[in-house]
């Protein structure tokens, strides 16, 4: 497992299949076949906030996306994309942003590859196996790829997208 990030840190590049999410005005996501979105897609355009997650449609984290979901538009007007990720494969992401009508992008890291990279893989003993887990974390990364913000653990679910976008507001003037 590489060195936990930090802020100031250089965020690792990556490469993942995904789903977009609903775009405004649109009355369907986006079915495009084989969508790939990497880190250096935003490079010189717009901040990412990367947000891990353990599920697709879990009460836990259907409470964190419909948070962070909420203030889409706001995070579009500073310029921030906002991209979820986790091992669900995209019919899983599609039928995810489908039921919730996310606007988020959610990407399927099916091989455990990029959260590896990121250092948001957990074990834990469950009934005497160890078990592995993806670790509620979001990753902001600025136009020039530098880690500006970590958050790990995230506990206040629903409450974490007004978190996140006082942070963005604070940083981002």
């Amino acid at each position: 497992m590489p060195d936990l990030l930090e802020v100031g840190d250089r965020a690792p590049n990556f490469e993942l299949p995904a789903i977009y999410g609903y775009k405004q005005g649109y009355t369907s996501p986006s079915a495009e076949e084989n969508v790939k979105i990497s880190l250096k897609d935003f490079e010189d355009k717009s901040w990412v906030a990367l947000v891990f997650y353990k599920y697709d449609s879990t009460p836990e984290d259907t409470r964190l996306m419909v948070g962070l979901n909420e203030g889409l538009r706001r995070f579009k007007t500073r310029e921030v994309e906002v991209l979820g990720c986790s091992w669900n494969g995209l019919n899983s992401h599609q039928q995810f942003i489908e039921v919730y009508q996310f606007g988020i992008t959610l990407m399927a890291d099916e091989y455990k590859k990029v959260t590896d990279l990121y250092g948001v893989i957990k074990e834990e003993d469950d009934m005497g196996k160890m078990v592995k887990y993806i670790e509620r974390s979001c990753i902001v990364i600025d136009k020039t790829g530098c880690i500006r913000g970590l958050w790990r653990g995230i506990e206040d679910l629903r409450g974490f997208g007004k978190e996140l976008w006082e942070f963005i507001k604070a940083e981002k003037k």
